[in-house]
């Protein structure tokens, strides 16, 4: 299959479920000419994974000429130094300079993009399709705040990264990893933490939720979810999910 000319190598696809209608709406606003698309929101909450299924989506993507919809595609972290080293160049105007030369629709996906959007802005009016991630909210940029998974999903979540197929659950194992995913807040790098490890050291969904239990992870079944994912409230929750599950302290800090 076609696919655009990579300025740089496509990020690696991680495991990805749910989220639908997210994509969707990145998708739409990514139609949008001469705007910055933000995704926004806390630390794990699946930003950069959202990010990562789009770009590589967007380059397998043909027009109905069967050519691919962007000539150019680019991933980037965090800033554009990978360009300046790569092409050798000494400032960020030449990189831009560079970019903006280069013919035709071209896209743009940066993870963690810094504040100022005034260079990003920059590209969107020579036909480049900018959509970044970043935790607060970019100004002049369209927002997308990304919210906590719905249960569904993050029953499915949680159960892949249990190893357990989502589409052999049994009503008392969906009711029992539903009571797992609250008091998780639904949060996709918490449930990552949680199913991972507890499946790799085989515990029951029974055993798993007496140790977030015992530990201070007791989120009442039908509590308000998306008023308490905050900022310090996830952070909080990775500091018990590192003392429960060793691996967290090592993809939560």
């Amino acid at each position: 299959m076609s696919i655009p000319s990579l300025i740089t190598a496509a990020p690696t696809e991680d495991l990805f479920e749910g989220r639908r209608t997210d994509l969707d709406a990145i998708n739409t606003f990514a139609g949008i000419a001469n705007r910055v698309v933000c995704i926004s929101g806390v630390a794990g909450i699946g930003k950069t994974a959202l990010l990562k299924q789009f770009f590589n989506a967007a380059i397998r993507r043909l027009n109905i000429m069967g050519q691919p919809h962007y000539q150019y595609a680019l991933w980037l972290e965090n800033d554009f130094k990978v360009l300046m080293n790569k092409w050798q160049l000494s400032s960020v105007h030449d990189v831009l300079d560079k970019l903006i030369r280069m013919n035709g629709d071209k896209l743009l996906c940066m993870d963690n993009a810094p504040q100022d959007p005034a260079q990003l802005a920059y590209l969107t009016e020579h036909k480049w399709t900018v959509i970044v991630t970043s935790q607060e909210r970019i100004k002049e940029t369209i927002p997308y705040e990304l919210q906590e998974v719905s249960i569904d999903d993050a029953i499915r979540i949680f159960a892949l990264y249990n190893g357990v197929d989502p589409d052999s659950l049994n009503i008392y194992e969906t009711e029992m990893i539903s009571d797992i995913t609250c008091r998780l807040l639904q949060h996709t790098r918490s449930l990552e933490i949680t199913g991972k490890y507890a499946g790799h050291k085989g515990w029951s969904l029974q055993e798993i939720n007496q140790a977030l239990k015992e530990n201070g992870l007791n989120i009442p079944r039908l509590a308000d979810i998306s008023r308490q994912l905050t900022d310090v409230k996830v952070k909080a929750m990775y500091e018990k999910l590192a003392v429960i599950f060793p691996v967290g302290a090592e993809m939560a800090f």
